[in-house]
């Protein structure tokens, strides 16, 4: 009985030990809205302008580029905090006003 518990031991040391895997976050310097209409399919956005609200009043703005995509560079993704997502058009009109959860990395707005 000695002999076999002596022979587990040798059995359980001589394993080959992995070390543990650690999961990598990465994290974005730019956070990205897209604009899209009920088919998904995105707005002309030439002249448009989304700003994003935090609750502490901190502010965000970005230009939409001709294809719909606006690049907040001040705002790390994924987040870490909720925003109010304010989309306007060239005129100032506004377009769209949506809760952006946090822990996103991008966030579609369809309007």
């Amino acid at each position: 009985m000695a002999k076999r518990l002596l022979m587990a031991k040798k059995a359980k040391s001589s394993a080959v030990v992995r070390p543990k895997r650690r999961r990598i976050k990465q994290i974005f310097s730019n956070f990205v809205v897209l604009a899209v209409d009920t088919s998904n399919i995105p707005y002309e956005t030439q002249g448009w302008t989304a700003t994003l609200t935090r609750t502490t009043g901190a502010s965000f703005s970005a230009l939409f580029d001709e294809f719909g995509v606006a690049q907040f560079n001040g705002v790390n993704a994924p987040t870490t905090v909720s925003y109010t997502l304010r989309i306007r058009d060239a005129d100032n009109s506004l377009l769209a006003q949506r809760n952006v959860p946090a822990n996103r990395e991008f966030f579609v707005a369809r309007f």
